[in-house]
C-alpha cells in the first residue's frame, strides 16, 4: 500500500510539472492503446456472448488506460500486465507495442528485460491457444513471428534510439566544454595581445610627457626679465617681441603635444597592462623589409602601395603592420610556395591592408588560431575591421579597414548561451525529424492494409451454409450468410445472375491441385439454383 501510494504521488507530481503538450499526449496514447486492447477483445473474441465480450473490452480498456502512465517508471511491469490483459484478444496488440517500445527506451536492467520479454512471449502463445487449438506447432511458430514484429522489434528499435539519444547528448556537452574552452582561448590571446599593446604605447606616452615636461620648463625660463639701466625703450621694445615670439611657440609645441599624449593615454586607458616582456611598435616603413626577408624563401611576393600616404595613430599603424606580417606567415605557412599579393591602400577615409595568397602545399601539422584571435583585438582596438577567409576562386584573403580618426570601440560581451541555444534547436529539429519519421511510416502501414482491403479479400463460404441455402431463399435472408463480394459474376443463357464463391475446403475432391467452389445463381434476388464447381489450382 505505501508504495502504491508513493507511485501516485509520484505521477501526480510529474503531471503538475509536464507541459500541456506532453499531457496532451499521453492523454491520446494512452486512448489509442485503451481502444486497441479493446479492438482486438471485440475482433477475436466471436464465441462469447456479446455481453461477456462487451464487458472483457471494457474491463481491457481500462487496465491499458492505467497502465499507460505506468510505462513511464516501470516499463517492464507494466509491459508484463499488458500482455496478461492482451490474451482474450490474441496475446498480442499495438498496446503491447507500445509498451515493449517504453521497455526498450527506459529499462537498463538486462535480466528484467529478458522476464519481461519472456512473459509476453507466453501470453503471445496463450493468446492464440485460445482462440485456435488445433495445431499446437503451428501456433507456437506464428506466436513467435507476431511476438518478433510486435514485441521485439518495438523493443530492440527503442534500445537503439536510447542509446543513439545518449550519445548525441554527450557529444553534445562535449562540444559545449570545446566551444567554452574555445572562448576562454581566445579570451586569454586577446588579453595577451591587449598587454603587448599597453607596454608598446607605454614608451611612446612617456616619450610625449617627457617632452611635456621640457616644454614647460623651456616656457617657464623664457618670463621677460626686468629692464636693465641704460637700455633704451627700443632695445627692450625689441627683446619682449622675440621673447614673445618664443613663448608662443613653446605654448604651440605645449598644446600639440598634450592632445597627443592624452590621445594615446585614452587608448592606453582601454587595454590592461601587465608587467612582461614586448616587442616595439612597428610602421608602415617596415613592410618593404618584411616583404624582402620574406621573398628570400623562394615564395613569389608582389607588393602594391596605393594612394598617397597620410599620418596614422600609432594603434593603427602598428596594426596594420601586424595584418602584413601575419598574412604573410601564414601564407608562408599554410599554402607553401602559393605566389603572395600585398596591399597597402591609402583611400580617402580609412587605411585598406589586404594579404592574399594562391593555394599551396597545406601545413602537415595543426593551428590553434590565436594568431588570429590577438590580431583581430588589436585592429578592433585601433578602430578597425578585419575579415579573413578563402573566397570562391580558392584565394585565401586576410585583410582589415583602418580609419584615419577613430575612437577605440568597447570590448563586444561574449555571448555565452548562443552555442547552446544552437544545440537546442538542433535538438528540436531531431525530435521533429524522428516525429516525421512515424508518421511516414503509420501512413505507409495504413496506405498498405487499406489497398490489401481495398483489392478485396475472397472470403470463403463454409459447407454448412451451402447445404443451408435452398432454392426460392430470398437474397435478404442469405446476406449476411454470404461475402460481401463474390469471387466472380457472369449470367447464364436464362437470364440468371450466377455468382461463384470460394470453398472452404472442408469438402475434400480427392485431386490436391483443385478446389471446391461454390455457384449460386439468383433471379429477382431470389436462388433459383446451386452447384459446386471444381476449380484448378494455377501453379
Amino acid at each position: 500500500m505505501p508504495t502504491l501510494t508513493r507511485s501516485v504521488q509520484t505521477w501526480w507530481q510529474a503531471a503538475r510539472r509536464a507541459s500541456r503538450g506532453r499531457l496532451v499526449y499521453e492523454c491520446c496514447l494512452a486512448l489509442f492503446c485503451a481502444l486497441t486492447t479493446a479492438w482486438s477483445v471485440v475482433g477475436l473474441m466471436p464465441w462469447t456472448s456479446d455481453s461477456l465480450q462487451l464487458t472483457v473490452a471494457v474491463l481491457t480498456a481500462l487496465i491499458t488506460l492505467v497502465l499507460t502512465p505506468l510505462r513511464l517508471t516501470r516499463p517492464v511491469t507494466a509491459m508484463v500486465l499488458a500482455a496478461l490483459v492482451s490474451i482474450p484478444g490474441g496475446g498480442s496488440s499495438l498496446a503491447v507495442s507500445v509498451f515493449a517500445f517504453a521497455v526498450g527506451y527506459r529499462s537498463k536492467k538486462a535480466w528484467a528485460v529478458a522476464f519481461g520479454f519472456l512473459v509476453a512471449l507466453l501470453c503471445s502463445i496463450a493468446g492464440i491457444f485460445v482462440q485456435d487449438a488445433s495445431d499446437p506447432l503451428f501456433i507456437v511458430l506464428i506466436a513467435v513471428v507476431i511476438f518478433c514484429f510486435m514485441t521485439i522489434l518495438p523493443g530492440a528499435i527503442a534500445a537503439i534510439l536510447a542509446q543513439r539519444r545518449l550519445l548525441v547528448m554527450t557529444m553534445n556537452q562535449r562540444n559545449i566544454e570545446l566551444h567554452e574552452q574555445q572562448q576562454v582561448v581566445a579570451g586569454q590571446a586577446q588579453a595577451r595581445e591587449r598587454n603587448r599593446i599597453a607596454a608598446e604605447l607605454h614608451d611612446s606616452l612617456g616619450h610625449r610627457l617627457t617632452l611635456i615636461s621640457l616644454y614647460a620648463g623651456g616656457l617657464a625660463q623664457s618670463a621677460t626679465p626686468a629692464p636693465a639701466a641704460g637700455e633704451t625703450s627700443a632695445l627692450v621694445s625689441t627683446s619682449s617681441a622675440s621673447t614673445e615670439n618664443a613663448r608662443s611657440q613653446a605654448v604651440g609645441l605645449l598644446r600639440d603635444t598634450s592632445a597627443q599624449a592624452m590621445g594615446e593615454l585614452r587608448q592606453i586607458l582601454k587595454v590592461l597592462h601587465q608587467d612582461g616582456p614586448a616587442d616595439g611598435a612597428r610602421t608602415l616603413q617596415e613592410v618593404e623589409p618584411t616583404v624582402a626577408s620574406a621573398r628570400q624563401t623562394g615564395t613569389p611576393i608582389e607588393l602594391v602601395r596605393a594612394g598617397q600616404p597620410r599620418p596614422l595613430p600609432m594603434l593603427a599603424e602598428h596594426a596594420a603592420y601586424r595584418v602584413v606580417q601575419e598574412g604573410i606567415t601564414n601564407a608562408l605557412k599554410h599554402a607553401r610556395g602559393a605566389p603572395i599579393r600585398v596591399e597597402v591602400r591609402y583611400d580617402e577615409d580609412a587605411l585598406f591592408v589586404e594579404v592574399r595568397n594562391r593555394p599551396g602545399l597545406p601545413y602537415p601539422g595543426s593551428s590553434t588560431g590565436q594568431g588570429l584571435h590577438g590580431l583581430t583585438e588589436r585592429v578592433r582596438l585601433a578602430g578597425g575591421v578585419l575579415s579573413h577567409g578563402p573566397l570562391e576562386d580558392g584565394d585565401f584573403r586576410l585583410g582589415a579597414v583602418l580609419p584615419y580618426d577613430a575612437e577605440v570601440p568597447e570590448p563586444k560581451p561574449v555571448a555565452n548561451g548562443d552555442f547552446r541555444q544552437q544545440i537546442s534547436k538542433v535538438s528540436r529539429r531531431q525530435k521533429l525529424g524522428v516525429a516525421g519519421i512515424v508518421v511516414t511510416v503509420l501512413v505507409g502501414m495504413s496506405s498498405c492494409v487499406g489497398s490489401f482491403f481495398a483489392l478485396g479479400i475472397d472470403e470463403p463460404v463454409d459447407r454448412g451454409v451451402y447445404l443451408y441455402l435452398q432454392p426460392g431463399d430470398s437474397m435478404d435472408r442469405m446476406r449476411h450468410l454470404l461475402p460481401a463480394q463474390p469471387m466472380s459474376e457472369r449470367t447464364n443463357t436464362a437470364g440468371d445472375i450466377c455468382r461463384m464463391y470460394s470453398g472452404s475446403g472442408e469438402e475434400e475432391t480427392g485431386d490436391s491441385n483443385t478446389t471446391i467452389d461454390y455457384e449460386l445463381c439468383f433471379k429477382d434476388e431470389v436462388l433459383v439454383s446451386k452447384r459446386t464447381v471444381e476449380t484448378e489450382l494455377t501453379p
